[in-house]
């Protein structure tokens, strides 16, 4: 019972004790109903207002929460969007495009800062009216015609679009589009950009040149003479002229490479372009075509004299050296010559058919120039013939190895013999090695044809274990094409795996030619066959650029004096003076000699008196094939050397 309830009830019991007038109870009754009557209904209002109370409040609290949750999310948006004008300002002022932005009102809404530094607006273009701006853009431009009819079509046109480049007074180009500023689907403006692409350009350009230049001479490298030479034929077709191509070598160009480095044949190639430009007749085209190798094109000829004229011009320019720093160095020539329509009208024929002359001038001495033949055609069509045969032979086997004995001169036994490859054709006979070899060295094939026969040598070690001594070596000549192809370890590596071979067995003979061609290579190439158990002879020795003092820095075990060194020993004190010398030089480097074409008893009894090592000629055996060499070892041959 609540307290206004027990108020209530002593409120009536107090009532009731009062003294009244008889009659009046009725009324008492009715005014205590009354009064009993008002409390409830004042308990029942206090009820509802404290349930209204308790529903204000929560409602309140609930306005109150939902208008906080409000608040929150107008301060994050607030937030998002200082952050979005943040990022929006930062790109705008970050890009390389300068940004102009027309309303439809025709009054300049926004601008960055690429913008306005490009065209040295000191004050903001939206205080200023939409012309005088168009005014400033224009006064920095050489030519602003065209930009300026761009502006008046988009104020009229709220749906053109602009695309062109201008070109700034300081040289500059820019590049222009315009495009609609939707609202929606709406268009509400233009949006200008404005790009500086002077850069661009000039790297297009720069690259253009290089894609048609030569970066070393600046001469039209090979794209572009095909492309001019192509179109000088058409023309020459259309005028009935000649159009005469010359192709330039320079003779022993390689040597200064070897020896003086690239450096200093990159400088002499730049002189040569420049000796050559300097005998160019009018309307001739001078281009490298490669290496050392220059092509010249001349249009509108008569015939060929003025091309052979100018030939022997830029033989003449070579008398005088070229100066390399403090050192003179001669070089020569050699230069063919093609003609159209009179050797054909196809672009790389007619180099071809120079270059075919080209050879044809090395020939003959070098140092001068030939005119295209067909009988040099011929020439080209006999080494194809032999390329295509040199493939033949190596798919169906056709090769063979013949065996020449090597001789010590202490003991007079076989100690050792050169392996030297043989063609048998179709028809039976042999195929001097001079035809083919040369061929197969020119155009790579030279390379599986050694592959083959470090195979077969391994194979044949194994084959005659039974009837060779333990320190027995077979000899083998490697190329100079393969020996720089950096592949020889690798392919001597497949031939012991594949045969079983012993590494110690070989010997690999390389002419000096080859070593001089990049000694770093030779060095590291031959001190990894060593490693690998092989034995390095340098054959031909004398006959190439070498010098002794180079044999202290290579890892050889062995060398031949050439033949031609040992001809005349019995009757030229020079040469027996020339190979006594080389022998004990090459002794005291410990190195082993061999001399080759011994052709008689006082050759080699005069050779041992020398101290040589071995010796390999006619004298003692000729090259044999492997079933009569096999037979001489069985036979443990001892030849007399006294």
């Amino acid at each position: 019972m609540t307290q206004e309830q027990e108020l209530h009830r002593l409120l009536q019991r107090q009532l009731r004790k009062l003294p009244g007038p008889k009659g009046s109870e009725e009324a008492f009754h009715s005014l205590l109903q009354l009064v009993s009557d008002a409390y409830g209904q004042s308990d029942l209002d206090r009820k509802l207002l404290e349930r209204s109370l308790e529903l204000t409040s929560a409602e309140l609290t609930d306005r109150n929460r939902k208008l906080k949750q409000q608040l929150d999310e107008q301060h994050k948006m607030r937030e998002a969007l200082q952050l979005s004008h943040s990022y929006l300002h930062a790109s705008l002022n970050a890009t390389h495009d300068g940004m102009l932005v027309i309303g439809l009102d025709h009054t300049v809404r926004l601008v960055n800062q690429v913008f306005l530094k490009l065209f040295n607006f000191e004050a903001d273009p939206r205080e200023q009216a939409l012309e005088s701006a168009i005014a400033q853009i224009s006064e920095r431009l050489l030519d602003a015609s065209e930009l300026i009819e761009a502006f008046e079509r988009g104020m009229r046109d709220v749906h053109f679009k602009a695309r062109m480049e201008v070109q700034s007074r300081d040289g500059h180009y820019i590049e222009v589009y315009s495009s609609q500023q939707l609202l929606g689907k709406e268009v509400v403006g233009h949006v200008w950009t404005f790009r500086d692409v002077t850069e661009l350009r000039i790297s297009e350009e720069e690259a253009k040149h290089r894609a048609y230049h030569d970066l070393l001479t600046g001469l039209p490298n090979r794209r572009l003479l095909m492309t001019r030479l192509a179109h000088a034929l058409e023309a020459g077709q259309k005028k009935q002229t000649q159009t005469i191509v010359l192709f330039f070598d320079l003779d022993g160009f390689k040597e200064v490479n070897d020896y003086l480095g690239h450096g200093a044949g990159d400088a002499i190639l730049k002189e040569v372009s420049k000796r050559i430009e300097r005998e160019l007749p009018e309307h001739t085209l001078l281009a490298r075509h490669g290496g050392d190798e220059f092509v010249a094109v001349m249009e509108h000829q008569d015939n060929s004299d003025a091309a052979t004229a100018f030939a022997q011009s830029v033989i003449e320019s070579f008398i005088s050296p070229f100066l390399l720093a403090a050192n003179e160095l001669s070089l020569s020539c050699s230069i063919g010559i093609a003609c159209a329509p009179e050797h054909g009208l196809e672009a790389d024929k007619l180099i071809s058919f120079a270059d075919t002359a080209m050879y044809r001038a090395k020939s003959l001495g070098k140092n001068t120039y030939a005119v295209y033949s067909l009988e040099h055609d011929s020439q080209s069509i006999q080494r194809l013939k032999v390329r295509h045969q040199i493939n033949t032979a190596l798919e169906q086997n056709q090769f063979e190895l013949f065996f020449q004995p090597k001789v010590s001169l202490k003991t007079g036994q076989i100690i050792g013999a050169e392996a030297l490859i043989r063609w048998r054709d179709e028809s039976g006979a042999y195929r001097n090695p001079l035809d083919f070899i040369p061929i197969a060295e020119e155009n790579g094939q030279i390379i599986p044809i050694s592959q083959w026969l470090m195979r077969e040598c391994c194979l044949c070690m194994q084959r005659w274990k039974d009837c060779i001594s333990d320190d027995f070596v077979l000899a083998l000549n490697i190329s100079a094409r393969h020996f720089s192809n950096g592949a020889l370890v690798n392919d001597l590596e497949n031939a012991l795996n594949a045969t079983g071979g012993i590494a110690s067995q070989l010997e690999f003979e390389v002419t000096e030619t080859a070593v001089m061609e990049d000694v770093g290579l030779a060095i590291a190439t031959l001190q990894a066959l060593r490693e690998r158990g092989v034995s390095i002879a340098v054959d031909d020795f004398g006959t190439g650029y070498s010098s002794l003092s180079y044999l202290r820095k290579l890892p050889i075990e062995v060398l031949k004096i050439d033949k031609s060194f040992v001809d005349d020993i019995l009757h030229s004190n020079e040469d027996r003076t020339l190979v006594r010398g080389i022998i004990e030089m090459v002794h005291a480097l410990g190195i082993e000699v061999v001399a080759e074409g011994i052709e008689n008893q006082n050759m080699a009894q005069l050779l041992k008196e020398m101290n040589c090592d071995m010796v390999q000629g006619y004298y003692f055996c000729k090259p044999l094939p492997e079933h009569e060499f096999v037979t001489l070892m069985q036979s443990k041959v001892s030849y007399p050397l006294t």
